[in-house]
């Protein structure tokens, strides 16, 4: 794939290529890695897809003609180490499934154009060595959600707008160990162009110091991408990061350590660095209007929904 915003330059670029390899130009991007992309010149959009590879995934796995669901997360099932097998008979039962093939597939969706399914994906891909038949229910929930959404694209649109992060977490959601999850996204140029969903490493105290772990995670990724931006555009200004934690957006700014706080790992307080040079700020947003929750818990139907179009989603067909 090459892009440029200078015609000539693009030319002379495949022209020299093809003088050192075998090579053929096939015009405007289609298709690449299993990746659909669609350029509407007229309305400025580039949308990014994987209905095919769902449907191959689908098929591969006997669910093309599953029933769709609204969400890939059951909200009320909390996946743990418990609903393992513990004896060989159960094992047995189970060992054949190809659990592991299933979550790896889904793997690749969760980190190419489906943010919707990340932290789905992530929760089933820790008991990859050890499932159960509910791990393997849940992770068929999953096949089923994307079968109800296979047409489902990050939709990016010409607009000005600059790089934006959101960071939230879970405070003690996994049940087993008791660690948080944290989830961040960043949009540009209206759709999700990074974003992640993982358990943290270590036990938060607080929901606070779980937030503030959650920014922490944000923070780098911020780093990241303003200085890939500033190598194809212009420097970006202070890029905005909304969590809806007040006393983790407090701790960003405070520099003063007292007992509530003076146990926090001291590589999280980097955000204080990083929000005086200016390259970042932390601003405050309500929950129900925090697009990264998707990438922490599973949500109701209309949650979903409206994290989805935060995310910059729509339906390509």
């Amino acid at each position: 794939m090459v892009a440029s915003d200078n015609p000539r330059k693009l030319q002379r670029l495949k022209s020299e290529l093809s003088k050192s390899f075998e090579m053929k130009d096939l015009g405007p991007l289609s298709f690449c890695l299993g990746i659909e992309f669609t350029q509407d010149i007229k309305k400025q959009t580039i949308t990014m897809s994987q209905s095919k590879y769902i449907k191959e995934t689908l098929s591969r796995f006997n669910m093309e003609n599953c029933k769709g669901v609204t969400t890939p997360i059951n909200p009320n099932e909390k996946l743990s180490k418990e609903m393992c097998p513990k004896t060989e008979e159960e094992k047995k039962a189970v060992e054949m499934l190809p659990y592991q093939s299933l979550v790896g597939s889904l793997m690749y969706l969760a980190v190419s154009t489906r943010p919707d399914i990340a932290h789905a994906v992530r929760m089933l891909s820790q008991f990859n060595t050890n499932f159960g038949e509910q791990h393997w229910r849940a992770a068929k929930r999953v096949l089923r959600y994307l079968k109800n959404t296979e047409n489902l694209g990050l939709m990016f649109k010409k607009s000005g707008q600059e790089l934006v992060g959101y960071a939230d977490a879970d405070w003690g959601a996994n049940i087993d160990d008791r660690r948080s999850y944290t989830g961040y996204v960043f949009n540009f140029a209206n759709a999700a162009v990074s974003w992640e969903s993982r358990k943290q490493r270590t036990v938060a105290m607080s929901s606070t110091e779980a937030e503030y772990m959650a920014l922490s995670e944000s923070t780098k990724e911020a780093i990241h991408l303003r200085r890939f931006l500033s190598e194809v555009l212009d420097q970006p200004s202070t890029t905005i990061i909304f969590n809806d934690n007040q006393g983790a957006g407090q701790l960003s700014k405070n520099h003063v350590f007292h007992n509530r706080t003076k146990h926090v790992d001291i590589r999280h307080h980097f955000i204080r660095e990083a929000v005086e040079r200016g390259d970042i700020k932390v601003e405050y947003l309500p929950t129900d209007q925090m697009s990264a929750d998707v990438l922490t818990k599973g949500l109701s139907s209309p949650m979903q929904n409206k994290c989805i179009h935060a995310l910059g989603m729509t339906t390509t067909t």
